[in-house]
C-alpha cells in the first residue's frame, strides 16, 4: 500500500513545512504593519489566531498526503 521509508517522509514533511509557517506568519505580519499606521490591533491578533494556526496545519497536512499518496502510486 504505502511503502514509503523514514526518509521520504521526512523529506515530504520537510519540503512543506516552510510553506505552512509562511502561511501562519504573513497575517500576524500584515495585522501588526496595519497596527503601526492605524494603533493597538494586538486584540485582532488574539481572534485570528487560532483560525491562522488552523489554516497553516490544515494546508500542511493536505499537502503532505498529497505528496505521499502521489508517490506512493509512482
Amino acid at each position: 500500500m504505502f511503502n514509503l521509508t523514514q526518509k521520504e517522509l521526512n523529506a515530504v514533511i520537510k519540503k512543506h513545512t516552510a510553506f505552512a509557517i509562511f502561511l501562519a506568519l504573513v497575517p500576524i505580519v500584515f495585522i501588526k504593519v496595519i497596527a503601526i499606521f492605524a494603533g493597538n490591533m494586538d486584540y485582532l491578533l488574539i481572534l485570528l489566531m487560532p483560525i491562522i494556526i488552523v489554516g497553516a496545519c490544515a494546508n500542511l497536512l493536505k499537502n503532505v498526503l498529497t505528496d505521499i499518496r502521489e508517490k506512493s502510486h509512482q
